[in-house]
């Protein structure tokens, strides 16, 4: 037998890994320009033309998916020509050539897609595929991005997140600007998801294609609104109802947490966590020590270039010191607390002013103080977004402030998640 040196193996063992990965990285080239090749005069550049210039306002991306001319595309690619269709007019290209105009058929801003109607110009429509796929398998997907020209990338499926009916696909490729809408595609040309979102380092989001089947079907059997706002008021309470009620349904954690015992995980898959602390060293001018939780839903629902809305999210924030007199601390636990009853930011045309009341009240078998505020949507009246910021009161030198926020919904719904939240919670030292 003869031997091989270590050398010779190594060597061997490169040669191989380069040629498997050779012929796989071919492997995929190959599929992507085969797919492009068959399937890419079915994806379109959609454009937002603002009426009164003529030039476009924004740009996506866009698939035909159906015969009679449906056209896919995410919503907040079109927004703004759903709210002001006398400002806005919706077009779609195939390069420099202009196909026609468009007109909004559908849409699902929870789900961020929207379908649009124009002449059936006879280009063949690309198939949805709604069947799960495995980690690891091949995507494409394909766009405009910043109105380059029409690309085709590679990327991994690496599964869903989120929980059902509000998933999303999690992908290893870069999306860039101008993408959204796009399709991207399995190894054999199906359409399984729509290209909506990046969060940078080639981690992206796709939508389902399941959610763009049911979307369909609502475009072929309803009527058109003359006004969206409702049917997205209406898609956004839904989907807010099945998420809180998700979360009162699910396990709850409790732990001590300064002189508190808060929860310490709600529904892992709809709410995460982050923490920080710090010890009180007056050598370093560190004059009081601290702990820090911060727990937030982490995605949000598109309404406007301005406005985003469904988001869940709370804090707790204790202190204490033993170098501050009890004034000194005060003047501090006070500032972290008017820091703290911040509103998330929006801007006027979207928001009323907010509706703030403060008041004492008993939790925990002490007292605290308590502002609440309200601040309603001009124009969709039912939501609503909810703040409420908690300051224990008697600490002379340690302290605890509770913050929560709520944006996007009614207030009864929002009494529940709060009663639940602070109904837990105990003064355990």
């Amino acid at each position: 037998m003869k031997r091989f040196n270590k050398t010779a193996v190594n060597f061997l063992c490169f040669t191989l890994t380069l040629c498997c990965f050779t012929q796989a990285a071919w492997g995929l080239t190959a599929t992507a320009q085969k797919i492009y090749g068959q399937l890419h005069s079915s994806v379109y550049q959609i454009r937002v033309i603002d009426v009164n210039s003529g030039e476009k306002y924004v740009i996506g991306s866009g698939f035909r998916f159906a015969p009679q001319g449906n056209i896919a595309t995410n919503y907040h690619v079109i927004s703004d020509a759903a709210a002001k269709p006398e400002r806005y007019r919706i077009e779609y290209y195939q390069g420099s050539k202009k196909k026609g105009n468009l007109t909004l058929a559908a849409l699902d801003a929870v789900h961020d897609l929207a379908i649009l109607q124009g002449a059936d110009n006879g280009d063949a429509k690309l198939v949805l595929q709604t069947s799960a796929m495995a980690k690891g398998d091949p995507v494409f997907p394909m766009g405009n991005p910043l109105d380059l020209g029409m690309t085709i990338n590679e990327g991994i499926y690496n599964g869903l997140v989120g929980d059902s009916p509000y998933q999303r696909i999690l992908l290893s490729a870069s999306l860039n600007g101008g993408m959204s809408g796009g399709p991207a595609f399995n190894s054999a040309g199906e359409v399984i998801g729509v290209n909506v979102s990046i969060q940078g380092n080639d981690l992206s989001y796709l939508v389902p294609a399941t959610y763009l089947a049911q979307l369909a079907e609502k475009a072929n059997s309803d009527k058109r609104p003359q006004d969206w706002r409702q049917t997205i008021e209406d898609q956004v309470l839904k989907k807010y109802d099945h998420t809180i009620r998700n979360i009162l349904a699910g396990q709850w954690s409790f732990e001590k947490f300064g002189s508190l015992k808060v929860p310490k995980t709600i529904s892992a898959d709809t709410l995460k966590c982050w923490g920080q602390s710090r010890e009180e060293d007056t050598s370093k001018s560190h004059f009081y020590s601290y702990g820090y939780r911060s727990c937030e839903s982490g995605d949000s629902i598109y309404l406007s270039s301005s406005l985003r809305t469904g988001e869940i999210g709370f804090s707790f924030y204790w202190l204490k010191s033993v170098s501050l007199n009890p004034l000194e601390f005060y003047k501090k636990y006070s500032k972290q607390f008017g820091n703290a009853n911040e509103l998330p930011s929006a801007i006027e045309k979207d928001a009323e002013e907010p509706r703030c009341k403060t008041s004492f009240v008993t939790m925990a078998d002490h007292n605290w103080k308590a502002a609440y505020c309200v601040r309603p949507y001009k124009d969709y009246p039912g939501l609503n977004d909810i703040f409420l910021a908690l300051a224990v009161l008697g600490e002379p030198k340690r302290g605890h402030i509770i913050n929560v926020y709520l944006t996007g919904l009614g207030e009864p719904l929002a009494g529940l998640f709060l009663k639940k939240l602070l109904g837990g919670i105990k003064w355990v030292d």
